[in-house]
């Protein structure tokens, strides 16, 4: 599930549990930079350009704030966080990190809470 397909009541509920996983990654200038849109170099295959960003990032991703990303993926599946981090599994996770780096809608959120005081994040 995607933040973007979380809906009516239960939304307020998982923003407020996300804020301050989101504002911690946000505080990560290489997660933030990782995670932040790039255009594709001309000539690159997209797909190949985009497997190259998520490898050299993912993995200081995964060790520095695992804890964040478990809270993030629990709350938008509706899930305690400790129960999901026992249910994780390759496949899982895999899936979970899939959804969540191509979630507009949580790109957004994290883009927002990385922005400076008073500046809005460039689309």
């Amino acid at each position: 599930m995607r933040l973007s397909d979380v809906k009516g009541e239960r939304t307020f509920e998982v923003i407020a549990d996300i804020i301050e996983p989101v504002y911690r990654i946000a505080q990560d200038e290489a997660a933030v930079e990782m995670l932040s849109p790039k255009p594709c170099p001309e000539g690159e295959d997209p797909k190949r350009f985009m497997a190259r960003r998520l490898v050299a990032g993912v993995p200081a991703l995964l060790r520095s704030h695992k804890g964040d990303l478990v809270a993030i993926m629990a709350a938008i599946e509706g899930e305690d966080a400790e129960e999901y981090a026992a249910s994780l599994d390759l496949a899982k996770l895999v899936a979970s990190l899939t959804e969540l780096v191509s979630d507009p809608a949580l790109m957004g959120f994290l883009a927002s809470a990385a922005a400076p005081a008073g500046e809005t994040p460039a689309e």
